[in-house]
């Protein structure tokens, strides 16, 4: 159980106190204000609802701005979260940790060349042989399989000495990720007191997991510490938006939420250490009832572990101190939004899990934080609806200014066109200062060294203000209509992430974003016409949805990134002064391309002899043999002797490449033969 101080749980209690009680607070004297300025003609249904989603709305703008007013104080006064101990930064290890790697069909020698990074970085802290890493595959590409074994087979006599590299793919990627690491702690998990969860694209750096093992050794009751990753490594404008607001902004919410959550902290899925025993107490996933999108496994399982460790009685920390971690953001706006549906499935989940028993109360906090973080955008749809429909019911149906009953006075209606605007403006300084906080954080940190200058920061901000406001509306209406999916029964699935930059073609652009266009044009014409008073206060989000597809497209260019880079737009130390384990990295994946064999896939086994023998070996040890069909390793033969004998193209499907690779016997003889072949 947890034991932190009677002091420490007063702090605790009174920093929870401040955060929800001015969010309570001026949620409050918001809406009252917003009760007076409502429009007094209005219909009890229509005030009912203009009322209930500005409560929703504010108090999520509330949530955050308060939370980063105590971060940023956080930040300047350099306090740690009460509670934990830190130990001396020269405590040696007292036990094995294994660091794993999860992945899904990903590019074997950016995962390979990651690690051995890692490895690396661990050597140079003197620490190689207290780790060992794990590439836990779930990818069902059979080409990628092989591709997989081949640079798990050259890395494997790369790594540090004392420290071991192991590879296992799973034939059935039962439960994804969640289901991926449940596998590992199965098979292994005795082995190994702590176990550090990366993805695909994570980098840690060796003293950044050397301090967190030592936490978790000093603190016997944390089950998981969570380091906040910082956006790297990706040259699109979107992106290196994205990287600079995470170095700007990032650390201001980061440490926000680590002053009221303190030991109750959330869990990001990647780039954090976990006790393995509290893990294998109490992080056994339910499978929840009924059909996908709602039922099945959990999409977003590392909120729901997080709400279990704590529930068993552990900690979680999320440590803003804890730096050196690095991952990569999607280079495009609709590759954001591709993750992001799934992302809005899991979040959707939380629903039903939301009222289990015996929750943290923090941890229902969290899932509510997860909902809103999807919901907010159709409640603020909705809001602007309400508010648009008022204007046009007044074009169309004109209010009754003298009854027929006979009065001194009209019944003129009151509308406080001063108190809307300032509430307009409450709303977006409360949005915007948060960001010129964490821009004062990173000039006083920085003092315009190593981050392109101070002008180029401020104008940086500026302009990031600009396109974010540009992109509102547009990822609003992405996520209104991903929750509308996900409540109208649409499974989002399991696809793999792109990680490359790649600009985006009109094509795409017009098939994602013609609907936002329509409506953006639409919206504004009928504003023009019917509602003119609110032309201009609803240009901001009707600009943005008409102009959705050249936003789009020109966001994903890395040459409009390369010229910001240029001109010191954007700029995060990392670019300036690159971390040592970034440019390992990129060393690495640059040797491994030597390695890449002239045959790729399934050819690679059959013609090279090392690797059939490899695979071969490999096939038991990953597990049981799935069944396929006579009809398919039928067609599978026939293929492969045509291949073999007359030179023909291994034109195989999927599955029939998979039946050859779990095949042992086929796959020996027809290397066998392929050897005669070449000798004849």
């Amino acid at each position: 159980m947890r034991n932190l101080s009677i002091v420490n749980m007063k702090k605790i209690r009174t920093r929870r106190i401040k955060i929800f009680g001015l969010t309570v607070f001026s949620t409050l004297l918001a809406t009252l204000k917003w009760v007076t300025v409502i429009p007094t003609d209005s219909f009890w249904l229509t005030k009912f609802l203009m009322i209930f989603l500005f409560i929703l709305t504010f108090a999520w703008i509330a949530l955050f701005f308060w939370s980063s007013v105590w971060g940023f104080t956080e930040l300047l006064h350099k306090n740690r979260i009460p509670g934990l101990k830190w130990p001396d930064k020269n405590s040696s290890l007292k036990t094995k940790t294994a660091v794993l790697m999860p992945i899904y069909n990903e590019d074997a020698s950016s995962v390979m060349s990651n690690l051995l990074a890692i490895a690396d970085s661990i050597d140079k802290c003197g620490k190689s042989d207290a780790f060992d890493m794990f590439v836990l595959s779930d990818t069902t590409n059979p080409d990628l399989w092989v591709e997989e074994e081949k640079f798990w087979l050259e890395c494997r006599n790369l790594m540090p000495k004392g420290m071991n590299l192991y590879y296992r793919r799973r034939a059935s990627n039962v439960a994804r990720k969640s289901g991926n690491i449940e596998d590992f702690c199965n098979k292994w998990g005795a082995e190994y007191d702590f176990m550090i969860v990366l993805d695909a694209d994570s980098l840690l750096e060796g003293k950044t997991i050397v301090k967190m093992v030592q936490l978790m050794q000093a603190n016997e009751n944390t089950g998981i510490i969570q380091a906040p990753p910082l956006c790297v490594n990706q040259n699109s404008l979107f992106a290196r938006m994205q990287q600079f607001a995470g170095k700007v902004y990032g650390p201001i919410v980061a440490s926000g939420l680590a002053y009221w959550q303190v030991g109750d902290s959330n869990y990001w899925g990647h780039n954090a250490i976990i006790r393995v025993k509290a893990f294998m107490e109490c992080c056994g996933l339910p499978v929840l009832s009924g059909k996908a999108p709602f039922g099945g496994h959990i999409l977003s399982h590392d909120f729901v572990e997080a709400a279990l460790i704590s529930r068993g009685g552990y900690d979680a920390w999320l440590l803003p101190e804890l730096k050196g971690s690095y991952e990569e953001c999607p280079p495009t706006m609709i590759d954001f939004a591709v993750r992001d549906r799934r992302w809005c499935q899991g979040n959707m989940q939380h629903i039903k899990i939301l009222i289990s028993k015996h929750l943290n109360p923090i941890s229902r906090v969290h899932f509510l934080i997860g909902i809103m973080s999807y919901l907010s955008s159709p409640l603020w749809l909705s809001f602007l609806l309400v508010g648009l429909a008022i204007a046009l019911g007044k074009e169309f149906f004109p209010p009754v200014y003298f009854t027929e009953v006979r009065t001194l006075f009209p019944n003129w209606p009151v509308f406080d066109k001063i108190g809307t605007i300032s509430l307009f403006v409450l709303s977006m300084c409360m949005l915007i200062l948060p960001k010129f906080f964490g821009l004062f954080v990173y000039l006083k940190q920085y003092k315009g060294k190593d981050i392109g200058g101070r002008f180029g920061a401020v104008f940086s901000v500026l302009i990031e203000i600009i396109f974010s406001a540009l992109q509102a509306p547009i990822m609003m209406m992405f996520q209104s209509k991903f929750v509308l999916d996900v409540f109208a029964g649409r499974d989002a699935g399991w696809k793999t992430q792109n990680r490359t930059d790649a600009s985006t073609p009109f094509s795409v652009a017009w098939e994602r974003h013609k609907w936002h266009v329509g409506l953006g044009i639409l919206t504004t014409i009928v504003v023009y016409l019917y509602a003119y008073e609110l032309f201009w206060w609803m240009l901001p989000i009707t600009l943005g949805l008409m102009f959705a597809i050249p936003i789009s497209m020109f966001t994903s260019k890395t040459s409009v990134g390369a010229w910001c880079l240029k001109h010191h737009l954007f700029v995060i130390p990392e670019e300036i002064k690159e971390p040592e384990i970034i440019t390992k990295s990129k060393i690495y994946k640059e040797s491994l391309a030597d390695l890449r064999s002239k045959f790729y896939g399934l050819e690679m086994v059959l013609n090279d002899g090392i690797m059939n023998s490899v695979h071969i070996m490999m096939i038991p040890i990953n597990g049981p043999v799935p069944d396929f069909s006579s009809a398919v390793i039928k067609s599978a033969e026939i293929k492969l002797e045509n291949y073999i004998n007359h030179q023909l193209a291994l034109d195989l499907t999927r599955e029939e490449k998979l039946a050859l690779l779990y095949n042992a016997d086929i796959l020996t003889r027809a290397h066998l033969a392929l050897k005669l072949v070449a000798k004849s």
